[in-house]
């Protein structure tokens, strides 16, 4: 049906009317009445009197009690009477109200400027006395306050590499965040506040530092692997092989979750090697040994016998151990730690000796010397023997060094270790020229010809006070014969 312009009018006309007859109610109604959005402290006090407004808050404040939930099932309560929660003056709710009515409701309906008002008080040195105090902060016997704790790297036995630990949240509140949160919650009246809320309360807990998805946390794990998954092994000979894995790196390897670093642990690792090295030393131990009478006596000290080169060691395994090894390699042994994948991770290495015996007895470390070819030094008797091929074959008398301190003849077990047919002997108070020089220790004791002309007065006891300055005299032609019959590298045994 088409309408027609004075219809039109009509209708235009009623609108009107309807529209203004709709104001007229809506001021008529909001005119002893708060405007819409208005609010104490975020609770709704649209469409009240001023009256009723204040008496739904003041009821509110009477029995107000909050009550906190925190992690772990932690709960605090708080009672509007423990912290002085009041109903501000009223003649701060009153300007507030009058100032709201000095304009239309339109103003506020059609987007203007919603009343807040804050109309509750409180009591912030009791508040904060409250929260110090409650369990949440202080914990209990049945409520251990824990810190965050990182998400880092550790060895899993079962899987034998590293894997990401999962972050520990804790339950340690951020203080200003938490009084803050409590605060505000007070302040609108509300009744509950979940603490584990994240969205509405995301900083109210200390957090950890490193969380398990983290792509930092992720790269720490490459490369503490790179370090774990090593298999350094040693050929000691005999079928005896020593090795360093994962078993004690996983020990040598430091994790800083701070600093987001994975750093081989150095001291650590020498540590090992130390043992190892120790384990494989047959330098200084007692050994058992037949002397020119027949008996039988232990001697120890001296320095033959083996000992691995420490220095060395340690340089080489370092320099295995900062060569990560082939990816593939890692990924196939992560998948599987079967023998056959660990082959592929191997290190091969040889042991570097600073010293060598004759042989290695694993059983028995003793059984190091050549039993069939040495030589050696009856201090009390003040004689020389050599064997060879298990048999005496020569001895004679000697002068080892004067008895006191910085002069005697040190026993234990050697080895020949430098012969030469002249050398000057130097120290601080002589200078002396000698033949047949064949050297027992680097400190500077050897075999060797002196010229002495009290050769006649030799005694087993001349040695206490005319003694050498430690080296094994003997005359010109017992010196050639000892130089003769002995080769480097042969025992020698100094005893009483």
């Amino acid at each position: 049906m088409r309408i027609t312009k004075k219809q039109g009018g009509i209708i235009g006309g009623a609108v009107a009317v309807v529209l203004i007859a709709a104001a007229i109610g809506v001021h008529a109604h909001y005119q002893n009445r708060w405007y819409p959005g208005s609010t104490f402290n975020k609770v709704d006090v649209s469409g009240m009197t001023y009256e009723e407004s204040v008496k739904k808050v003041k009821k509110s404040i009477d029995s107000y009690k909050l009550k906190i939930k925190g992690r772990n099932n932690g709960q605090k309560v708080i009672s509007g009477k423990e912290i002085d929660l009041a109903f501000k003056t009223e003649s701060h709710v009153k300007d507030a109200y009058k100032k709201q009515h000095s304009q239309s409701v339109f103003s506020t309906i059609f987007g203007g400027k919603k009343t807040k008002v804050t109309a509750v008080a409180l009591s912030e040195q009791k508040l904060k006395a409250k929260l110090k105090q409650s369990v949440l902060i202080k914990g209990s016997d049945t409520y251990k306050i824990t810190k965050p704790v990182d998400a880092t790297i550790v060895y899993s036995a079962d899987k034998k590499y590293g894997v990401i630990q999962k972050e520990d949240e804790g339950n340690y509140l951020n203080r200003k965040a938490f009084y803050d949160a409590v605060e505000k919650s007070i302040e609108s009246l509300s009744n509950t506040l979940n603490l584990t809320d994240e969205k509405k309360n995301p900083d109210v807990y200390k957090k950890p530092g490193l969380y398990h998805d983290d792509e930092e946390l992720k790269q720490m794990q490459t490369t503490y692997n790179e370090y774990l998954l090593h298999f350094i092994q040693w050929d000691m000979g005999n079928n005896v092989k020593e090795t360093l894995g994962p078993d004690v790196l996983k020990d040598c390897i430091k994790v800083n979750t701070k600093r987001h670093t994975v750093k081989l642990d150095q001291p650590a690792v020498e540590k090992w090697l130390e043992s190892f090295c120790l384990k494989y030393k047959t330098q200084g131990i007692a050994r058992t040994f037949k002397t020119h009478s027949g008996k039988k006596i232990k001697v120890s000290g001296g320095d033959y016998g083996w000992r691995i080169d420490y220095d060395k060691v340690i340089e080489q395994t370092m320099k295995a151990l900062k060569k990560a090894p082939d990816e593939s390699a890692i990924k196939a042994y992560e998948k599987d730690p079967s023998k056959e994948n660990e082959q592929a991770l191997l290190t091969s290495l040889k042991p570097v000796y600073s010293h060598k015996g004759y042989r290695m007895d694993y059983t028995n470390k003793q059984n190091d010397w050549d039993t069939q070819n040495y030589s050696e030094v009856d201090l009390s008797a003040q004689e020389v023997f050599v064997y060879k091929k298990g048999k005496l074959v020569f001895s004679t008398t000697c002068i080892t060094g004067k008895a006191t301190p910085d002069r005697i003849t040190r026993t234990g077990v050697y080895d020949i270790k430098e012969k030469k047919l002249t050398k000057t002997l130097t120290g601080a108070d002589y200078s002396v020229p000698t033949r047949y020089w064949t050297r027992i220790m680097w400190t500077g004791t050897g075999y060797h010809y002196s010229s002495r002309g009290d050769w006649g007065s030799w005694s087993p006891t001349y040695y206490k006070t005319n003694g050498s300055h430690g080296c094994v005299n003997l005359t010109l032609s017992d010196a050639r014969s000892v130089y003769n019959l002995t080769k480097i590298g042969d025992p020698v045994f100094i005893h009483y």
